[in-house]
Parts: structure tokens; C-alpha cells; sequence
């Protein structure tokens, strides 16, 4: 987020409870703003978070399958309608979706985007069976009925993989309407990355002639800080482990590009699972050295807190630093596994 200035954030199958997204919101967001749709589904399917400061999101309307906004923004001026869409995986059930939005329809500048679970025609795959009518059809007539298109794109055709099969199934539609924001307007589809087998979109929107970026889109830490036997370990291996990280990433993204035109090619994709594992692997290091680094913050000036509270409250050392201790670690655990 931090690298592509990202002022609003929609995540799809997150599959968070209410709790795990609220301690999300406080860990990693603090200074941040968020809605779900997680009082329609038992999990949180759809998540947006938006910079508070630089944008001002409000609830229009939520199902299981989308979450219905208004966004303004308080720097450049334009206010839209967003819909963020995470379709269910059978036709019979996304007809509700396609039924809710034909219902809605909106008469101002309007963009549907999102994992939408279907496709449009057959050059949205590549392998598999062969796409049908019955698959395609009623995505084709709501899309119709809406007067909804793609805007423009660079980067990846097929934004869904599973290392043998590839198809286009998210998109960013927008409404005939979109084009009275008068904006201009990119979007980008990158490639997966190591935890996904789905492209983040990026949707970019500049005021009239391009300064500030709106976007939309999907994100990290290490290895516990060891005394003497292991700080040669340490140094060998986990030394500037963020700008290992960096580098895993663009090797990756690299490859997967090449991946994307070449995609029946047996030793690009046995490379890319090895490359993906390595940055799997480095991003957990990573996320280890943060929590090691939190608790160490927590710890400064130890003594004088100690000092202080048995005084007030005539504790033992041994017994506050085993409680606070035990704290800490309940707390970074937690933040390893949602960050």
C-alpha cells in the first residue's frame, strides 16, 4: 500500500471474522477508516479500508457478494459511486449479484470492480474446457442492460491462475456516466506475487492534467533477534532483510511477466514455485524481525516502569516481566498471523 500511495483499499475473500478484522484495523491501519460486509455473511468476504485525511467513503448499500460506496475525494474534488464484488463461484448463486446491481443501476459516475467469479467470452481463458453460453450469458446481459466496459488496462490479460489454467475473472467495469468525472485514468493488473493467485488491481485517478493517484488495491516482517551463538547465523543470513525482500519481489514479478506470455512453459512455472516459496519465506523473516523490534520498543526503560509500579502496587519483578512478557507475545503471534 505504502509503495503505490494507495489512499482507498478494497480486499475480496479475506474471510475474516469481526474480530480478526478489528485487530487488523488497529495493528496495521490505526490511522485508517474501514467498512465490510461481514453483517451479511459470517465472514468479512469484502474489505475497504481508505486514508481518512485524503478521502471520504460512505456506505451506500452492502450484500454478500458487494459492498455499494460513495467516494469523494477532499484533494481533488470529484465524488463517484464504487462497488467492490466478490462473486460467489457457481452461476445459480452470482445470479443475485447481477439481479442487485441491473436494480441499482446508477445515474452517476459508477465503477464495478472486484472478483467478479465469471467471464465474458472465451478469450477470457486459457486451457481448460472450452467456456459455455450458460457460463457467460447472464454476466453479458447485466454488463448490456448497464451499458458497463473495461476501462483501458496494462499489465496482465488473465488475472487468475492456477499454474495450469488461466483466466480473466476481475475486472474494473465502469457505467456510461464515469466519463462526466472528466479524470484521467489507469489501471494497472499486476502480477500474482507469492501469496495469491489473483492479479492486484491498481486504479489510479488524477485530477484533469495528473498529480494526485486514488487507488484501489492488495499486503509484511522476521526471524527472532538470537544472542551470541546465532548472531553470526543472523548476519549471514537475515541482514537487510527488507531490501532482500525488495529484490525477491522484483525477481518475481519479472518472472511471472514472462510467465504471462509464455504460460505452457513447464520450467517457467517449476520456477515460479520456487520463486514464490523463496519470498514466502523472506516476508516471513521479515515479519518476525518487526515483532522482535515491537517488543524490544515495548521494553525501554524497562527498569524505571518497574521500579515505578512496585511501588504502587508492591509486585515482584520476576512476576510483572512474566505477565507483560506473556502479553506481548499473545499480541505478536496475533500480528504474524493477520499481517
Amino acid at each position: 500500500m505504502r509503495k503505490n500511495k494507495v489512499d482507498v483499499c478494497g480486499l475480496v475473500e479475506t474471510k475474516l471474522a469481526s474480530s480478526a478484522v478489528s485487530f487488523m484495523h488497529k495493528f496495521r491501519l490505526r490511522n485508517w477508516e474501514f467498512l465490510s460486509n461481514v453483517t451479511a455473511t459470517n465472514n468479512a468476504r469484502i474489505l475497504v479500508f481508505w486514508n481518512p485525511s485524503t478521502i471520504k467513503v460512505e456506505l451506500i448499500d452492502l450484500t454478500a457478494q458487494r459492498l455499494h460506496v460513495n467516494i469523494s475525494s477532499l484533494v481533488n474534488q470529484y465524488t463517484f459511486v464504487a462497488t467492490f464484488v466478490y462473486g460467489y463461484n457457481t452461476v445459480i448463486a452470482r445470479r443475485a449479484l447481477l439481479d442487485d446491481l441491473q436494480k441499482w443501476s446508477s445515474n452517476s459516475p459508477w465503477i464495478i470492480l472486484g472478483d467478479f467469479n465469471s467471464l465474458l467470452s472465451q478469450e477470457d481463458k486459457h486451457n481448460g474446457e472450452l467456456v459455455s453460453s450458460y457460463e457467460v450469458s447472464n454476466f453479458r446481459t447485466c454488463c448490456s442492460m448497464l451499458g458497463l466496459s473495461d476501462l483501458n488496462f496494462i499489465g496482465c490479460k488473465f488475472t487468475w491462475t492456477n499454474g495450469k489454467i488461466w483466466s480473466k475473472i476481475d475486472r474494473v467495469l465502469v457505467n456510461p456516466y464515469w466519463s462526466g468525472l472528466q479524470r484521467s485514468v489507469h489501471v494497472h493488473f499486476s502480477t500474482p506475487g507469492a501469496f495469491s493467485d489473483h492479479s492486484p488491481i491498481a486504479v489510479c485517478i488524477g485530477p484533469l492534467h495528473q498529480r494526485n493517484h486514488a487507488s484501489f488495491k492488495f499486503f509484511n516482517m522476521w526471524l527472532k533477534l538470537l544472542k551470541a551463538p546465532l548472531k553470526q547465523l543472523n548476519k549471514l543470513h537475515f541482514r537487510h532483510i527488507s531490501e532482500r525482500v525488495h529484490r525477491a519481489e522484483a525477481d518475481l514479478e519479472q518472472h511471472q511477466d514472462l510467465l504471462h506470455n509464455d504460460k505452457d512453459n513447464e520450467h517457467l512455472l517449476a520456477q515460479n514455485k520456487n520463486l514464490r516459496l523463496d519470498l514466502v519465506n523472506l516476508k516471513s523473516a521479515e515479519k518476525m524481525f518487526y515483532s522482535q523490534k515491537l517488543k524490544c520498543n515495548f521494553f525501554k526503560d524497562w527498569d524505571v516502569f518497574v521500579s515505578y509500579y512496585q511501588q504502587l502496587r508492591g509486585s515482584s519483578r520476576a512476576t510483572l516481566h512474566g505477565y507483560l512478557s506473556s502479553r506481548i507475545d499473545e499480541e505478536c503471534s496475533e500480528m504474524q498471523y493477520l499481517v
